[in-house]
């Protein structure tokens, strides 16, 4: 699982807007797809955050239960 930045252009006022999304990547017969697990919306986060907070949801989805203690600054 990873997050994706996803930019977003109103084309009537000209304005672009972005917004983050989970998404999983999967292979079929066809060859790899993805497909977004989770809308997430406007984060204020720095890029290197996106990955533990990737893990993080990923974590609590499968129920497994973090290895080190979870740093609440993230």
């Amino acid at each position: 699982m990873f997050i994706r930045r996803v930019r977003k252009k109103d084309h009537q006022t000209g304005t672009t807007y972005f917004y983050h999304q989970l998404v999983e990547s999967y292979r079929t017969p066809k060859g790899p797809r993805q497909r977004t697990l989770l809308n997430l919306g406007k984060l204020d986060l720095e890029p290197k955050q996106l990955k533990g907070l990737a893990n993080r949801i990923e974590e609590i989805l499968t129920g497994q239960r973090p290895a080190f203690p979870i740093d609440q600054e993230m």
